[in-house]
């Protein structure tokens, strides 16, 4: 078992470190972390603590909200120096116009997608449309801390299906 597991395991009982483990491990999964943010989401969900799974889907997606806060910020700052480089060197240039292409036309949707996948990781995608989201224009800020939040739900809403169905199927082929 590794160290995220273990804190996992020696926390979950304790809703109000919990809670703030999982809001402190949403924003830097969102930031930095290349993990599955799912890990948070497992034990309650198979021990069919919905009411618990609840609250902390919430806290997890309010920590990914702050940490997508974050990098928007932060792909309005260095917009500029991306946009000296690609000036310099052609190949640059290429993949910033593709990777805005890209955003222009996937929006808050394509977004929302990405981030609703399961064992997906959130980094890539919060970067992609943050640093290539022309001057903050192309996506808004608030409907792109909207689409993360709503994401975080759907993910959950995601594994919960997977487990129904996964436990259905099991009872079904065990009788």
């Amino acid at each position: 078992m590794g160290l995220y597991e273990e804190i996992i395991h020696a926390t979950y009982e304790n809703p109000a470190v919990y809670l703030s483990i999982t809001f402190g491990f949403s924003v830097l999964v969102a930031i930095i972390l290349p993990v599955p943010i799912e890990l948070v989401l497992l034990l309650p969900i198979v021990a069919q603590q919905w009411g618990y799974l609840g609250i902390i889907v919430f806290f997890m997606a309010a920590g990914k909200t702050v940490g997508a806060w974050a990098i928007f910020y932060l792909g309005l700052r260095v917009e500029g120096g991306i946009r000296r480089w690609a000036d310099r060197y052609r190949w640059i240039d290429r993949f910033v116009s593709w990777a805005e292409r890209f955003v222009r036309r996937t929006n808050y949707l394509g977004l929302y997608v990405l981030l609703s996948i399961p064992l997906m990781s959130d980094t890539i995608p919060l970067y992609l449309y943050s640093l290539f989201n022309r001057e903050g224009k192309t996506l808004g800020r608030r409907a792109f801390l909207v689409s993360n939040f709503l994401a975080a739900w759907t993910r959950a809403g995601f594994l919960v299906l997977i487990y129904v169905v996964i436990g259905q199927a099991a009872q079904f082929l065990f009788r």
